[in-house]
Order: structure tokens, then C-alpha cells, then sequence
């Protein structure tokens, strides 16, 4: 049996959920996570928030202990699998679609390096800034989702969540960029611009010469760099950066294949259903079934 899959919009009127919209999930304080959310996978990033006590999470066979004024993020897609949560345990929970992580397009050019660190490493500690800035967002969402005045609500709420976003990962950033090595050799610096540009683009390059052109080299040059520092071609890792993107599209989105062919740079449908079917074995239709039954891997 497989296991149940939720949007935000699933969770309306659920004990402790203060408000549900469909890209958008809050609860202010909840003892553990709600019970449909175990056993099951979300449609939905999920950032929880350890205000009191302690909870341990079991999610794709891993468990994670998070603390007081700890952060736990959660993929889209992953299977939560257990939450014990202490008997002082207090949860703040902020469930955000892919779609709505989308619209604030300033995060576009950072968000997939951010995606990638946090699951790697899904338990954050939060700075004191960052703590005292993630309360206060909190009890003004509360706010908003409580108010008996309904104009403009949405928009104020989207406002305040970009802003819990633009903390987390302005701070997220800074520790990457710390964490990176100050003497790193030139073709090091080069291959790590290399993934940075892919990230970036968001599954949007879609050539060697196209990449190459944005560092300044030549394909062939930008070919020996990646194949010396990764034992793999550029190509191999452009094609894994394009289908991560349309992956996401194909699972998450309501966009037909028309759609997110056009948004990926794709000149007609029939060139970005060759390139679906050579990388999965499937067209895109069936490949998006494949995903949304639960049977296709997740994107990380």
C-alpha cells in the first residue's frame, strides 16, 4: 500500500492548523506533528520549529533530534515515518508549496544550493538575530491568520513568509560561504562556479558552449576542468541539473509538458519529450504518473 500524499489544503480544519491556503500551512504551537502527517509523504517543503522541549523525527529511515531553537526542514516528498515529541514539546509549523518558493524570485538564483545543504544537514541552529527575527514572524503570522479583517490577509502572510525565508537562508549562505575553503586551486574555484551556474539557472542550461560562454572559457577547456576535478563530462551533470527541474515540474506542478517544456528552453514539445524519454525510459505523461503514484524517485 502506498503511502498517502498531502498538499496544504488537505490539512484544513485539522486540530492545532491556524490556517491552510494552497501553497501556504501554519501552526503556531502545536505538542507533535499532526497525525495524517505520519505515515505519509507532503507535497510541500515543511519548516519546523522547536520552540520548547524536544522532538525526535523519523523521515526516510533517518531520525533527527531536534531542540529548543532548532530548525528542522523537510523535503517535499519524503516520507515521515515517526515524530516523539517530549512531554514540554512546543512545534511552530510553516508547510510552503514549491510554487509559492518559486514567486519570491529573488531566491531563484540561490534556492537549489540552499535545498541542497539543508538536506544534507536538515537540523539548523538558529542564531540569536535569526531566532529573535523568527519569533517575531511568527507571532505576526499568527496574528494574520486570526484576524477578523480578511483584506489582504494573503498577501501580508506571502510578505511575512518571504521574510522568514529571507533570514533563514541569508544565514543558511553566510555558513556556506565560510565552510568553503580559501584556497581552493584555480580549477577548483572554476568547477565549483561550474555547479554554482547550474544551480543558478535551474535546470535552464542546457549546453557546454552555453555554460562556458558565462565563465569566460571554451567548451573544450571548461570539458578537461569538469572531467579532471569529477571524473565526469559537463554534459552528464547539465542533463542531471535539467531533469532535477522538470522532475519538480512534472511531480509538484500543475503545468502541462507544453508548458514546462517552453519554461526550460525546450524549442518545440517534441525535442523536450525526445530528451524526457532518453533520460527516463518514459514520455513525459507517463513519467508524471510514474512520479505522482509514488513510484518514480524524489528530487532532491
Amino acid at each position: 500500500m502506498q503511502p498517502h500524499e498531502w498538499t496544504t489544503n488537505d490539512f484544513k480544519g485539522d486540530p492545532g492548523i491556524d490556517y491552510c491556503h494552497d501553497k501556504f500551512l501554519f501552526a503556531h504551537s502545536l505538542h507533535t506533528l499532526p497525525e495524517r502527517m505520519i505515515g505519509a509523504r507532503m507535497h510541500f517543503g515543511l519548516a519546523i520549529y522547536c520552540r520548547q522541549g524536544a522532538a525526535l523525527i523519523t523521515v526516510d529511515g533517518l531520525q533527527y533530534r531536534l531542540k529548543q531553537g532548532q530548525m528542522f526542514s523537510y523535503q517535499e516528498g519524503s516520507l515521515i515515518e515517526e515524530c516523539l515529541a517530549s512531554s514540554d514539546a512546543d512545534l511552530v509549523l510553516t508547510g510552503l508549496s514549491w510554487e509559492l518558493i518559486e514567486a519570491t524570485e529573488a531566491l531563484n538564483t540561490v534556492v537549489w544550493s540552499i535545498v541542497d545543504y539543508v538536506h544534507q544537514s536538515p537540523i539548523y541552529t538558529l542564531s540569536e538575530e535569526v531566532l529573535s527575527l523568527t519569533k517575531i514572524y511568527h507571532q505576526q503570522i499568527y496574528k494574520l491568520c486570526h484576524s477578523p479583517n480578511p483584506l489582504f490577509r494573503d498577501e501580508l502572510l506571502h510578505i511575512h513568509i518571504q521574510a522568514l525565508l529571507y533570514s533563514f537562508i541569508r544565514e543558511v549562505s553566510e555558513e556556506l560561504r565560510q565552510a568553503t575553503p580559501q584556497d581552493l586551486t584555480r580549477a577548483s574555484q572554476q568547477a565549483r562556479l561550474f555547479f554554482d551556474l547550474l544551480g543558478m539557472r535551474r535546470g535552464r542550461i542546457r549546453s557546454v558552449s552555453e555554460v562556458a560562454t558565462l565563465m569566460n572559457l571554451t567548451p573544450k577547456h571548461l570539458s578537461r576542468i569538469i572531467k579532471e576535478q569529477t571524473g565526469e563530462t559537463p554534459i552528464h551533470f547539465i542533463h542531471q541539473y535539467m531533469m532535477r527541474a522538470i522532475t519538480q515540474e512534472l511531480r509538484y506542478s500543475g503545468k502541462t509538458a507544453k508548458e514546462i517544456a517552453f519554461q526550460q528552453g525546450f524549442s518545440s514539445l517534441a525535442f523536450f519529450g525526445k530528451f524526457v524519454k532518453q533520460q527516463t525510459g518514459l514520455t513525459p505523461t507517463e513519467y508524471r504518473k510514474k512520479l505522482q503514484t509514488g513510484e518514480g524517485a524524489t528530487p532532491s
